[in-house]
């Protein structure tokens, strides 16, 4: 159904890639100043003063196009870069932004409040800033500590299963433990599960992420031809995704894999013969949301499965689930699987194959009802608004519990 295409740069791409590094420097370095566009004008609380002030350090680029230009269809990271400044215009901030790298921006003004993410330039932020102002560490994944230790154990785990050393894919390398201690509180994407890796500081608060709806329903699916049918959809690394774990227990069955991440070449190189020479092991290209071969996908297979090591809450799963597949997931992927899917509880081979084989032998009755209650799922804990809204509390709790230092 789908082939497999080497990653080569050619001689051709290369002035390209290096225009579009220009480009994202350039972006990267830019400030959007007093963002308004969701701040409430009608209320009395604001008529007579000037609105708080907050600094946010995340994404900027989403937010430059015009609000009807701006990117509806991939919630990680476009609808998050766009949703937190809302939150903070309806709490009453109006909002300056630069991006999480920029570490060249110095605070010339003073701010009721920060919201930082990652380990590039919160510090140097932070000690700018008024001592008044509340500092908030946003984090997209579990504690930068924990998720460095488990994957570097997924590549000694590969080591020892293939003799093989791979190089780190997902390594957190800017220390983010300044962040972590001196913020006032920390906001994580995931369950609770994500929230106690950081228990150690004294106010964490757990949102969950979110995708955008589109029109897509699996009403004509085709649940009993896709019982055998899988699908391996993630965000880059190989490893610490757990794509290596997926393939040695797909080349043990005839059940289908679908792979849709980029491949690394070092691990393409280690695994070439499974991505390459068995016939049920499918790599899917770069499939646009929405799209007709999107959609397609999402009607081939009947689950997603993901044992990952280390997240926030991967997007590109809540996006399989919005369509219908039944998750088989790591505890480590932070997704309460309730009673729609399925939470793998060692990520060995050996329980992938199991459980792959156990599940492709229920009944259709047993998919739709799967299927649809992983839809409702996601409706109703992963939409942007209730995004919007946790994050609106998650802010204001911390606000209102003041500094910690």
């Amino acid at each position: 159904m789908y082939h497999y295409y080497y990653p080569v740069i050619s001689t051709l791409k290369r002035p390209l890639i290096r225009l579009y590094s220009l480009v994202q420097k350039r972006n990267d370095a830019r400030v959007i100043p007093n963002f308004t566009e969701y701040l409430p004008n009608q209320d009395l609380n604001y008529e007579n003063r000037p609105p708080k002030k907050a600094l946010l350090s995340y994404l900027v680029i989403h937010l430059l196009p015009a609000p009807k230009n701006r990117d509806t269809a991939t919630f990680s990271n476009a609808g998050i870069a766009q949703y937190i400044p809302r939150a903070l215009n309806e709490l009453g901030y109006s909002v300056d932004i630069i991006n999480f790298n920029n570490q060249n921006f110095i605070p010339d003004k003073k701010y009721d409040l920060f919201i930082g993410h990652g380990g590039f330039n919160f510090e140097t932020v932070s000690k700018n800033l008024d001592p008044s102002c509340i500092r908030i560490y946003f984090s997209t994944g579990t504690y930068w500590k924990e998720w460095n230790r488990v994957e570097k154990e997924r590549l000694d785990a590969v080591r020892e299963r293939r003799g093989i050393s791979l190089p780190p894919d997902r390594i957190i390398n800017n220390d983010e433990e300044f962040a972590n201690v001196n913020a006032d509180g920390i906001i994580c994407l995931g369950n609770d599960h994500a929230r106690l890796t950081y228990a150690r500081f004294p106010i964490v608060i757990n949102v969950n992420n979110a995708v955008y709806p589109d029109a897509f329903t699996p009403e004509h699916k085709d649940f009993d031809l896709c019982r055998k049918n899988f699908l391996f959809f993630n965000g880059g690394g190989n490893v610490h995704k757990g794509l290596d774990l997926v393939l040695e227990a797909f080349t043990q069955t005839e059940h289908h894999l679908y792979v849709r991440q980029k491949i690394e070449p070092a691990f393409f190189k280690a695994y070439k013969k499974e991505l390459t020479e068995y016939p049920n092991i499918h790599i899917v290209p770069y499939l646009k949301k929405p799209s007709k071969d999107f959609f397609s996908l999402m009607n081939t297979c009947n689950f997603v499965i993901s044992p990952t090591c280390a997240e926030g809450q991967p997007g590109s799963i809540i996006e399989c689930m919005a369509h219908g597949l039944i998750p088989i997931l790591s505890k480590e992927a932070n997704i309460d699987t309730k009673d729609f899917g399925i939470t793998l509880q060692d990520n060995s081979v050996d329980e992938i194959l199991s459980i792959v084989k156990e599940v492709s032998g229920k009944s259709v009755e047993w998919y739709q009802n799967k299927s649809s209650l992983t839809i409702d799922e996601v409706k109703k804990y992963y939409s942007p608004e209730q995004f919007l809204v946790n994050m609106k509390n998650a802010i204001g709790t911390i606000v209102k519990s003041g500094k910690t230092q």
